[in-house]
Order: structure tokens, then C-alpha cells, then sequence
């Protein structure tokens, strides 16, 4: 994913630029609260989540270092979710309105900003796929087929086995019990955060 770099921003932009430090857990915005503007991760992580009318918690992503969040909130008045730090997170932040003239004026922000929309797009349409397949095997089976790269038997596991777990709709333990019913069966082979094909039938 083409990921954000503050050096290609105009000047105008540069000097809007807002930190701020994160502890674990602590929320950056809250869902409904009025929208003033939008992020990117610097270090760290963002949770973000939607507490539905019947009191569900409905989790969206994760958000990693150079990626943005709350796009919506370039158009809408209120941010549609709450954004929790998963550790010691710091952001970035600007100002929606001059973020939004910043994309009608610069190419290559736009291109980077629109790629990463049409990436998390593309990984949400994946989620929900893997959430309506019943079996805890199979759903974990294809998460490692589609996130493996063409053509290649090694798959680095970039994120915590928790978040693996949460994003694709199981418990951390179901994920866990399941990798090692697949290593026993001989499919793979796990060293430490590297897993390793030896068939995917």
C-alpha cells in the first residue's frame, strides 16, 4: 500500500499539522461527536469501532502507521465511529476543510489518498466474505490463502494473532487451536510469526 509521507505535503498543509500522543486505550474521538478533522497513524495503532442502537459492539479495523482513518469525515458533521489507541499511538491530524482543498489541488496526494480507500476497501469486502464462512478451518484457511502473495509459500503475519482473530470474527483461542489442528495436519508449519506452506488443499 503506497503509505503517507509528510515530506510530500504542500507547505500549507505542513504547517496545520496537529500531534497527538495516545495511551493504550484512550479515545482520540468518539462516535456522533462533531467532525473537525482527519488522521493518520504515526507510530502505534488505531481501533476502530461502532456502538450500535441495540448496544452492540461492531468492530471496523485497525488502523497501522502511514495509513489514514475518519475519511468520512471529509463529508459528514460527525465522525461515524469511535477511535480507540491499541497502544501507544501517536497521530497526526488535519484540518478536514483544508485537507479536502489540499486533494483538488495536489495530484499526488489525491492518487496516494484514493489508493489507500480503494485498498481498505478491498480488505473490508474480504472481511465479510471470511465472517460468512461457518467453519473456524475454513475461514481461517482462506485469511492465510488470500493474504499469502502470489505464487509464494511464506506469509509473514504482520499483525498479533488477537487481531488476526478479531478482524476475521473469532476468538484469539478458536485462531490458535485452529493454526495448530492445520500444522498437525501437515498443511503448514509456524515459526514464530512466519507461516510456512506445505500445502493448501
Amino acid at each position: 500500500m503506497n503509505k503517507f509521507k509528510i515530506e510530500q505535503l504542500s507547505a500549507e498543509l505542513k504547517t496545520a499539522i496537529n500531534y497527538y500522543d495516545l495511551a493504550d486505550g484512550e479515545i482520540l474521538f468518539s462516535q456522533n461527536e462533531p467532525s473537525k478533522a482527519i488522521f493518520v497513524v504515526d507510530s502505534g495503532c488505531i481501533k476502530l469501532i461502532h456502538y450500535t442502537d441495540a448496544g452492540k459492539t461492531v468492530n471496523h479495523y485497525s488502523v497501522k502507521p502511514g495509513e489514514y482513518f475518519a475519511e468520512v469525515a471529509l463529508f459528514s458533521e460527525i465522525y461515524l465511529c469511535t477511535a480507540i489507541a491499541e497502544s501507544s499511538t501517536r497521530v497526526i491530524s488535519f484540518p478536514k476543510q483544508l485537507f479536502l482543498n489540499s486533494l483538488e489541488k495536489d495530484f499526488d496526494l489525491s492518487r496516494t489518498f484514493t489508493e489507500q480507500l480503494a485498498r481498505r476497501l478491498h480488505q473490508t469486502k474480504l472481511l465479510l466474505e471470511l465472517r460468512g464462512i461457518r467453519s473456524a478451518r475454513e475461514r481461517v484457511l482462506h485469511y492465510l490463502r488470500v493474504m499469502t502473495p502470489p505464487n509464494e509459500k511464506i506469509l509473514n503475519l504482520e499483525q498479533p494473532l488477537k487481531e488476526i482473530a478479531n478482524d476475521i470474527g473469532i476468538s484469539p483461542e478458536v485462531l490458535s487451536r485452529t493454526l495448530t489442528q492445520l500444522q498437525n495436519e501437515g498443511i503448514l508449519t509456524r515459526i514464530k510469526r512466519k507461516v510456512i506452506f506445505r500445502s493448501l488443499s
